[in-house]
């Protein structure tokens, strides 16, 4: 006979287990009607954005996607001018890093992409992924929103499905930023989205650097894009505050939260286009250079090895008054001497020094190198070794203990020039 405290007990545990099973009920009533409501209001987003929501199994991610006409014009420059530009890169230099020889307009992919924070751990995600790419007959431009941490295999299936190649993306610091972290959140999805594709880079960023970086405060796209392309954006949401406003959609999916970042994200790959379309232009001399500009090509073409393209940029600016035409000058003559032109490189270093201002010392130094050992003229060469030295006093008089090894390699050679003399005399 069971007992009245065993009754007692057993009653307890029926209680318990009732309540348990109706507060879990309730739970999954309430989390079911806020992830109903949470689909209705994604359901909304994805209209007022002009959205479609692609699902994966039970995740999904919402898709803009809109065809641009050949003639719409960003900044300077109209998309169809792709066209022309890619087929002036098919007789160029194949080296150079942005180079479209071998590809067509269409095989370029403009490529950015927004994220939660600028680190580079794993807890920073990327949201939002920006991309388009030339058809025949237009331009198509896709987005790719994630609505949230829990669609990241949705997100990625759904963009690598559409981009087909990522053999030649176009970036402003991609290499450095954008890319690392698609590899990165990749990792955590690899298992069931598609592979990431073989992967070659256009980085803008380090062209605009080449080209730019004393002209502009900072060399960020939306400077480069104000400053050098003469555009403006008349409304913009500031970068900073696309991880807030993100942050802000996931509890609340208001579509007015997000469309501002979307269109900040839509203008930045249309800025690349236009960006590439100029920067190509430059380095191909099919619009006008200034000579700051054309100083830096050369010296880009000449450390890919473009030598005859560097040369022809030398020899314009040695022509023209401006502050680079004796540093022309001086690449000219390193490079008639390579090439064993010795009275060229001769004539070329001493008209850099008589225009070189108080910057003397290693053109004076490379003029008595190439008298001593090319033309055995050491009287001229240790006339022009005093005049480095004389400037290289000037220059460190006050922190001369920090170069003394370079001092000590001048007086050597004007200790053997010295010497040189003496024994033909």
């Amino acid at each position: 006979m069971v007992s009245l405290t065993k009754k007692l007990q057993l009653y307890r545990k029926q209680l318990h287990d009732q309540n348990a099973a109706s507060k879990q009920s309730s739970q999954s009533i309430k989390s079911a009607e806020y992830e109903s409501e949470q689909d209705k209001e994604i359901q909304k987003a994805s209209k007022l954005l002009n959205a479609e929501i692609r699902r994966f199994e039970d995740q999904y991610v919402l898709v803009h996607s809109e065809m641009l006409p050949l003639d719409l014009k960003i900044g300077p420059y109209v998309i169809s001018e792709l066209f022309p530009l890619v087929n002036a890169w098919q007789s160029a230099y194949d080296r150079h890093p942005l180079s479209a020889k071998g590809l067509r307009a269409g095989d370029l992919l403009f490529f950015d992409t927004e994220t939660t924070g600028l680190g580079s751990g794993t807890g920073q995600m990327i949201f939002l992924i920006g991309m388009a790419r030339l058809t025949r007959n237009e331009l198509e431009l896709s987005q790719y929103l994630l609505p949230g941490p829990g669609h990241e295999t949705a997100f990625y299936d759904a963009f690598l499905s559409d981009c087909r190649s990522l053999k030649n993306l176009v970036t402003f610091n991609g290499k450095a930023f954008d890319w690392p972290r698609v590899k990165t959140r990749h990792q955590f999805v690899r298992r069931q989205v598609p592979k990431l594709p073989p992967f070659g880079h256009f980085d803008l960023l380090h062209a605009s650097r080449r080209l730019w970086k004393k002209k502009l405060e900072s060399v960020r796209l939306q400077t480069v894009e104000n400053e050098i392309l003469s555009m403006g954006r008349k409304e913009d949401v500031p970068g900073k505050m696309a991880p807030f406003l993100y942050f802000q959609f996931l509890k609340h999916p208001d579509a007015h939260l997000i469309k501002g970042i979307m269109e900040h994200n839509r203008e930045d790959v249309l800025t690349l286009i236009s960006l590439y379309i100029h920067l190509s232009n430059k380095i191909l001399n099919r619009i006008e250079s200034d000579p700051e500009e054309q100083y830096e090509i050369a010296r880009w073409n000449e450390q890919v090895g473009d030598r005859v393209h560097a040369q022809q940029i030398w020899e314009k600016l040695i022509r023209e008054a401006s502050p680079y035409q004796s540093k022309a000058k001086w690449h000219l003559a390193e490079l008639y001497k390579r090439e064993g032109e010795y009275l060229i490189s001769l004539n070329l270093f001493k008209s850099a020094i008589r225009e070189s201002g108080d910057d003397q010392v290693a053109l004076c130094i490379e003029t008595a190198k190439l008298l001593e050992h090319q033309f055995k003229d050491y009287a001229h060469a240790l006339h022009y070794t005093k005049q480095a030295l004389k400037q290289f006093y000037q220059k460190h008089q006050n922190d001369l203990d920090s170069v003394r090894k370079k001092e000590a390699e001048y007086l050597k050679r004007l200790n053997r020039l010295d010497q040189r003399i003496e024994n033909n005399s």
